[in-house]
């Protein structure tokens, strides 16, 4: 047998192994010793989707602990509610991508490698803060270090990765920050150069709610029938684009601005927003919007009904109660201030510039 066909044969085997396990009962000798985690830096407007990933975790049947890394920029009042919410709440030092633009969305995310300290676990299966689980994934905590899913070719999303914590490793990320080249800027190019012998997991372990350019009619309609599954078909769904708590709740907003559509899903969105409502009110309320938030949503919509796009959700009538509620009340009069779209454009590309920089265009 020739190395590629044993290589092939291997990696067979591994999605045949979680297979078989996804969605059954997964009994450790140890659950002590593992746990979910999540990471929040730089910006708390991504706190409201890490209370719903943990409701969505425990709503999937899971107890295992779940630990949020939070850095400084994160308030006393989002920490309490993180921990409401089921998080155990430890804080990090935000560790700078020395690569990364001012604002740009990667400047921060080498905060990551702060998962292999957790070395009160052996194994963590670390989550994006944007993403559903929707069925049981404590299958994963039986996969070595790095098990992930294909991003594309031959590296790893580091949105969902099997790691095993270990303080040596932490010290290795953070001796080569100079000197690794990230073939995508962020900590994902980084961690496959480190991990290049990383093992595959099935795409549904975090399936992306991403539509290629090249997909077909067929394979489109295929990934909107996945993402609307009932019951679920995938473990975890990946929020890329525009993230739910962004859009008003009756469609997905990515549909209104031309560089995000290929990450529009209704049903996906939908999905998102049963978890959320699930949630005790008082947490439900970290997911409002700001002014300036509305009138990004605004902006998208005014330009979506310019270029006339076929879909016609920029015509839809909008009935989220969020719409009429300041979020900004703490702010006093200026932050219930409703900003003014005419005249204004927002500045950067909508897939790489971090989400605090748009709305700060209003």
């Amino acid at each position: 047998m020739s190395l590629s066909q044993q290589v092939g044969v291997a990696c067979h085997e591994l999605m045949c192994v979680i297979d078989r396990r996804t969605g059954e009962a997964y009994v450790s000798a140890a659950p002590r010793r593992e746990a979910y985690a999540t990471i929040l830096h730089s910006e708390q407007l991504y706190a409201c989707g890490a209370m719903v990933a943990a409701q969505s975790i425990r709503m999937a049947g899971s107890d295992r602990d779940m630990v949020a890394l939070v850095d400084e920029t994160i308030s006393e009042r989002h920490r309490s509610a993180l921990a409401a919410a089921g998080w155990k709440v430890r804080t990090i030092r935000r560790i700078r991508n020395p690569r990364a633009s001012r604002d740009a969305y990667n400047e921060w995310n080498y905060s990551k490698f702060w998962l292999w300290t957790l070395t009160e676990y052996d194994r963590v299966v670390f989550l994006d803060a944007d993403l559903l689980v929707q069925r049981p994934m404590e299958p994963l905590f039986a996969m070595p270090e790095v098990s992930a899913t294909g991003n594309h070719g031959t590296v790893f999303n580091s949105g969902v990765m099997v790691v095993e914590p270990c303080n040596c490793t932490f010290r290795l990320l953070m001796d080569h920050i100079a000197d690794i080249q990230s073939y995508n800027g962020g900590d994902q190019g980084y961690l496959n150069e480190v991990f290049s012998w990383w093992h595959r997991l099935p795409s549904r372990a975090n399936y992306m709610k991403h539509f290629w350019e090249g997909d077909t009619a067929e394979r489109a309609a295929a990934k909107r029938r996945v993402l609307a599954a009932d019951p679920p078909a995938v473990l975890a769904v990946h929020f890329v684009g525009m993230k739910p708590w962004f859009c008003f709740r009756d469609y997905d907003c990515n549909w209104n601005a031309p560089e995000l559509r290929q990450f529009a899903s209704d049903e996906a969105h939908a999905r998102w927003w049963t978890a959320h409502d699930a949630m005790p009110p008082r947490l439900q309320g970290f997911c409002l919007l700001d002014e300036r938030q509305k009138a990004l949503l605004r902006w998208d919509v005014a330009e979506a009904r310019k270029a006339n796009f076929s879909d016609g959700h920029w015509r839809e009538r909008i009935t989220d109660p969020r719409k009429t509620i300041c979020a900004g009340a703490g702010a006093g009069v200026e932050g219930c201030r409703r900003r003014e779209i005419k005249g204004r454009r927002v500045e950067g590309n909508r897939v790489t510039t971090s989400y605090a920089k748009l709305i700060d265009n209003f």
